[in-house]
């Protein structure tokens, strides 16, 4: 079985760009805003947030080679993928990065046999549903392991 070789991809929006390129990663200020600025994640060391990206697909949203935003999607290229980690800079919010920047995973062209998209939220219901993500349906279907 031969292992996954995807290409990086890039989306561009005005001065605005999008890239799933690692190395363009700024690890710091992702982790600055996942630990500092984030309900989901704070206080989390850096080595978890590392190895978050590590496991993940990830997206960066830059403004002039700067990084200002941030997603990760945890998928398997074929029926499953988890968008998690999405955060744009306080300073660039209601632009309407955040919804291109979800818009653009899930135009990702090697992500187009994904069936099952996932997500969870705790305030942002009305953007997602803008975008086309609905409430679970089947609820009930749904489990989890709780660790407490």
């Amino acid at each position: 079985m031969s292992s996954l070789n995807i290409a990086d991809q890039q989306w561009q929006q005005d001065e605005f760009e999008i890239s799933t390129c690692r190395e363009r990663l700024d690890i710091d200020w992702i982790h600055h805003q996942l630990a500092e600025r984030s309900y989901w994640a704070k206080g989390q060391p850096r080595a978890k947030t590392e190895r978050a990206i590590a496991g993940a697909l990830p997206f960066g949203l830059y403004y002039q080679q700067q990084q200002i935003g941030f997603a990760r999607l945890i998928t398997d290229y074929t029926r499953f993928g988890w968008l998690c980690d999405v955060i744009i800079d306080d300073r660039w919010r209601g632009r309407g990065l955040g919804s291109w920047l979800a818009i653009c995973v899930r135009e990702h062209p090697e992500l187009q046999t994904v069936h099952r998209w996932m997500l969870s939220t705790n305030d942002a219901h009305a953007i997602y549903q803008r975008l086309g993500w609905r409430v679970v349906q089947e609820p009930h279907k749904l489990m989890e392991f709780p660790l407490s």
